[in-house]
């Protein structure tokens, strides 16, 4: 048996705000077996994650609008719109947005990866908490984020 065909029609929702970036959801947790989808969008000299990696899944990046700034594994790339990021499992990486205009760009990811990020939040202020969330869906924060000091 395989999943079924789906369509997923244009969204109205409200944007979920995760601390970092808005996210737009477009292929739910749960719709599609292994598969997530969401539009993400950054404001002008937006910060991304901390440095991290995540043992269990990869991860894809569409830049759709601005220019995203990648870190993976050490070496640093900019990613204009119409360009694709691939991340494989078990490579540390960050990015951000360092352009005066806001970025947006499609993830491809796992159910599991769009719930450490909803989830987010709950560690903002404590370091160990948020440590635990990471470690609770096989990832690891590995330093800071992009373009930060340890």
């Amino acid at each position: 048996m395989h999943a079924p065909f789906l369509i997923t029609p244009p969204t109205t929702d409200d944007a979920i705000d995760n601390g970092i970036t808005q996210l737009s959801m477009l292929l739910e947790p749960g719709r599609a077996p292994g598969f997530a989808v969401f539009v993400n969008d950054f404001p002008a000299h937006g910060d991304g994650p901390p440095a991290h990696h995540h043992n269990s899944y990869d991860e894809a990046f569409y830049i759709l609008a601005g220019e995203i700034e990648f870190c993976v594994d050490g070496t640093t790339a900019r990613a204009t719109a119409g360009s694709m990021a691939f991340i494989p499992r078990g490579a540390t990486h960050a990015f951000r947005n360092t352009c005066a205009e806001p970025a947006r760009m499609l993830v491809i990811t796992t159910p599991e990866a769009v719930d450490l990020i909803l989830r987010m939040p709950e560690g903002a202020n404590d370091p160990e908490v948020l440590r635990a969330l990471w470690a609770q869906h096989d990832s690891q924060i590995d330093g800071p984020p992009l373009g930060a000091t340890a």
